[in-house]
């Protein structure tokens, strides 16, 4: 959910809670004010009825005053009724019983007692309810509308500077030697931000660069001193001049810096992945490469005379074509390494997923740290434990998926992507 949208969302449900506390609030008020007002002219009205009866010595005529009904009634037990003021059902002139305000008084004229009575007709609550409900109903839609709209214009300009940071923090590539763009504002916050992101950005793209110039320049120098140790070994190796023993050290010698220098090559090629130096992307044609790769590595498959079962399919796929060779091969040496003679390796390419299965004694090492670094499915030495781990690099970079699972003696890796 954005921002905007989400204060929206809470302003809009604190405004309604304010309108429902201010309507019941309002409510209350004005019905006490009514019912106030209502008996203070019942009072004033009293007051002119002895007025006029002192005056004259005599009762006013039984006529409404406005809203207001003055009824007399001699007392025939001769006891004035002490004044009362209550509210009661009454009957109006439509025959309806409504709720009335009544004050009850005594009168003196010429020696005889007689009960004043004056009435008022009160508003129902649920008509007053109504009213209220309605008018407020139209004022809180109208206010909403405008709230909503004026915290929309406001919010949308104050968080624009905001924005306009993402956009460039999306567009920021690490490949680029440009920096991130940010405007000035006005507002601290932002400006604080902005910043920070200015420093945090320059120092990434500073460690980036010293990063890729240590692997470039690793990945040369390394590789050629590995180089000229094995070919002296080689050399050493073919002459006569040298005993069997000498030559059994010269062989082991040899043999590790193969293996150095393949350790040396995966270490480079992870942090080349890991730092996305293969940003390059193209449309790879998965089937292709993969009865490419199944001829690059027949010699091994026959002379371990392995059966290989291919059901691949027409899939193409848009990623580095570099990296699509690298996870193939790793994958597919991995079947033939780690088979058994006379295996087999069952190979199946869909629309949304590569499986791989292979034949093979069960694993000396947890399922769960297969994909981690320099962990060897078996004990072979020509495997420096880093191939399943590359895989696992790229589908990470890819956000593919990777699993592997175990079951009668068959290995599987599957891939999956969306």
């Amino acid at each position: 959910m954005k921002l905007l949208t989400k204060t929206g969302i809470y302003y809009f449900i604190i405004t309604l809670i304010l309108f429902a506390a201010g309507g019941t609030i309002f409510y209350f008020s004005l019905r006490n004010i009514i019912n106030g007002s209502i008996t203070e002219h019942i009072y004033d009205i009293k007051n002119k009825v002895a007025s006029y009866v002192k005056k004259t010595g005599s009762l006013p005529s039984e006529s409404p005053i406005d809203i207001y009904k003055v009824e007399f009634s001699p007392i025939l037990n001769k006891v004035p009724a002490a004044e009362t003021l209550r509210d009661t059902i009454l009957e109006d002139e439509d025959g309806e019983m409504e709720p009335f305000r009544v004050l009850l008084f005594p009168v003196q004229v010429e020696g005889k007692n007689y009960s004043a009575r004056i009435s008022r007709q009160l508003m129902e609550s649920d008509d007053l309810i109504e009213s209220i409900a309605y008018s407020l109903s139209i004022l809180t839609g109208i206010l909403l509308t405008v709230l909503f709209l004026l915290n929309w214009w406001f919010s949308k300009n104050l968080w624009k500077p905001f924005y306009h940071t993402l956009d460039e923090l999306k567009r920021f590539d690490l490949n680029k030697k440009e920096h991130v763009k940010l405007p000035s504002v006005n507002i601290s916050e932002f400006r604080i931000l902005n910043e920070e992101i200015r420093k945090m950005t320059g120092k990434i793209q500073q460690d980036y660069q010293n990063l890729k110039e240590f692997t470039e320049n690793a990945s040369h120098e390394i590789q050629t001193p590995l180089a000229i140790i094995r070919s002296k070994a080689e050399l050493m190796i073919q002459s006569d001049n040298i005993p069997a023993e000498q030559q059994k050290l010269i062989q082991d010698i040899y043999e590790s810096t193969n293996r150095l220098s393949k350790l040396n090559q995966s270490l480079l090629l992870l942090a080349k992945i890991e730092n996305q130096q293969f940003h390059e992307t193209q449309t790879v044609n998965l089937k292709k490469l993969i009865d490419h790769k199944l001829v690059q590595f027949e010699d091994m498959i026959a002379f371990k005379n392995i059966t290989i079962e291919n059901k691949s399919e027409n899939v193409e796929l848009k990623m580095n074509p570099q990296l699509a060779d690298i996870l193939l091969s790793n994958v597919i040496a991995n079947a033939i390494r780690h088979n058994v003679k006379g295996g087999k390796i069952i190979l199946e390419l869909k629309n949304k997923s590569f499986t791989i299965s292979n034949s093979g004694n069960p694993l000396t090492t947890s399922p769960d740290k297969l994909f981690e670094r320099f962990q060897k499915a078996s004990s072979s030495g020509d495997s420096v434990g880093l191939g399943l781990s590359i895989v696992k690099q790229i589908c990470d970079t890819y956000r593919f998926s990777v699993d592997y699972s175990f079951s009668e003696n068959i290995h599987t890796v599957k891939v999956v992507w969306e």
